[in-house]
């Protein structure tokens, strides 16, 4: 399997792999954490979803916080409202770029 040249940038070593997926049926997503300053390869099926995408990374990148919902995933620039809501189904891809971020804004200075 090649893996996206996306997931290599600048993104931990060792891929987080979320459990019950085949080598056959995988994707590579990148997700990264404007509060972390990081990010890492998420491997999972396409039919995984996004709710469990977005706890195993932030369970890597940021293992003191417990309150997942005071954080949204975004594709593309757009908020995913619903996190039960399938990779494929919101219209990830194999090697596309996923950003945790708080739901809160920060003030510009």
């Amino acid at each position: 399997m090649t893996v996206p040249f996306v997931t290599t940038l600048r993104t931990r070593t060792d891929p987080v792999r979320i459990s019950g997926v085949n080598d056959d049926d995988r994707w590579t997503v990148r997700v990264q954490s404007a509060e972390a300053w990081d990010a890492v390869k998420v491997e999972a099926a396409p039919g995984t979803l996004v709710r469990d995408v977005k706890r195993a990374a932030m369970a890597v990148l940021m293992p003191d916080v417990d309150a997942t919902e005071h954080f949204v995933v975004k594709l593309r620039g757009f908020a995913i409202t619903d996190e039960n809501m399938s990779l494929r189904s919101v219209g990830a891809m194999n090697g596309s770029t996923l950003l945790v971020t708080s739901i809160r804004r920060r003030p510009v200075r």
